[in-house]
């Protein structure tokens, strides 16, 4: 399998940066918990340093006043694509929502120490890929407000169904941190799951944001939209966070993000429009604990919910395209189910997965230049371990 090229800058961090790991770690409860920018990239690059086999940090761009926005891949082979799921787990989209940042560094701690002697956390590192972006907008966590520096909500900039207003830009991706994410989203390397964290209420926000469940509006896919909501709502210890959102329109600890308030332009309904990965906004909290006593309960909250749906990330179809005649990988072949609206693209080696729910189903495969291949009658068993299946074009 062939090196992915990517931007390791972890050996020169390490030189400029272990004098102020060993300063900061001299109070360890408190560097874990008050996370800035900086705090955070030396807990990254601690990460990194502890676990090299498992891990790999990654700069995937800039926020607007320079910041470096840091990607951690956690994963038995990382720097390698291979044939398993991708899970992208955001954090701090909005600066002012520091509880996310906070989570996902609890989750990631709790992966890397617990991997040689847990035979779970194992299994699901070796057979996924799972990559955190614990701080999207470090220059709005800067300055403790919602906005980046310059005064966008992020998750109001990406084109899905994007409207100008006061803090969406001026226009679709117009700001460097959505742009950054969207171009490592759909480079070499795809995503099928991710979820995006927020505080604000405690609810599974489903897509789309961008119209009303209650009124028509909401994906072909729905009953699969809903299945994996709820193994994630209903998994540990969620459904028991203070402050938990009740009302008509909610099930389960999920809601359609339209029938809670319609917004545009986000990163879910992109993600799954756009992108070809089933996303989730999980707003985690009414708002930030203030101890770090707090900030653990709510990781108990959420640490079996994520697991449990990292797990169900198994579920589909997968395999390699490659070219018929050179077996060249394929990458960027197009890959749907009638009735469907996930269209899924395989990555630059030719690797896809598709989201599915037991059933039998029609597969095709498309890409301009090449004759469409389609294989019939595919039986996806209630497995959350997938289907293989390669394919020649």
């Amino acid at each position: 399998m062939a090196e992915r090229r990517i931007k390791r800058f972890t050996t020169i961090l390490l030189l400029f940066l272990l004098p102020l790991v060993s300063c900061l770690q001299e109070d360890k409860e408190e560097f874990s918990f008050n996370y800035t920018p900086e705090t955070l990239e030396v807990f990254l690059v601690n990460m990194t340093r502890d676990y090299p086999s498992i891990t790999s940090l990654e700069v995937i761009g800039h926020s607007r006043s320079g910041r470096p926005l840091y990607a951690l891949v956690v994963s038995g082979n990382p720097g390698v694509l291979e044939r398993e799921p991708r899970i992208r787990l955001v954090g701090a989209i909005h600066g002012d929502e520091i509880i996310t940042t906070q989570w996902l560094a609890l989750f990631i701690e709790y992966l890397l120490k617990n991997y040689e002697t847990d035979s779970r956390i194992q299994s699901l590192v070796d057979g996924r890929c799972l990559v955190f972006i614990p701080m999207l907008n470090p220059d709005g966590v800067a300055r403790g407000w919602r906005y980046n520096a310059g005064i966008v909500d992020l998750n109001r900039n990406f084109d899905e169904h994007w409207t100008l207003d006061y803090d969406h830009g001026t226009g679709p991706f117009s700001e460097p941190e959505t742009a950054a994410l969207r171009d490592y989203s759909v480079g070499e390397m795809r995503f099928h799951l991710s979820l995006s964290y927020h505080a604000g209420s405690v609810v599974v926000n489903m897509p789309f944001d961008y119209g009303r469940e209650s009124e028509g509006i909401y994906p072909a896919e729905q009953t699969m939209v809903e299945y994996f909501a709820k193994a994630y709502a209903t998994s540990g210890g969620f459904l028991q966070t203070p402050g938990l959102m009740g009302g008509y329109y909610v099930d389960q600890g999920t809601i359609n993000g339209g029938d809670w308030y319609v917004i545009t332009g986000s990163l879910q309904d992109w993600s799954y429009m756009k992108s070809g990965c089933l996303d989730y906004t999980v707003e985690m909290s009414r708002g930030n604990p203030e101890t770090p006593e707090g900030m653990r309960q709510y990781f108990l909250y959420n640490r079996d919910a994520l697991l449990a749906y990292a797990e169900e990330a198994g579920r589909g179809l997968c395999g390699r395209v490659t070219e018929s005649g050179t077996g060249l990988p394929m990458a960027g072949v197009r890959i749907t189910v009638p009735g469907g609206d996930l269209a899924v693209y395989t990555d630059s080696e030719g690797y896809y997965h598709r989201l599915l729910l037991p059933g039998s189903y029609d597969i095709t495969f498309q890409k301009s230049g090449y004759s469409d291949k389609t294989l019939t009658g595919v039986t996806i068993p209630d497995s959350k371990v997938p289907v293989v299946r390669d394919v020649q074009m």
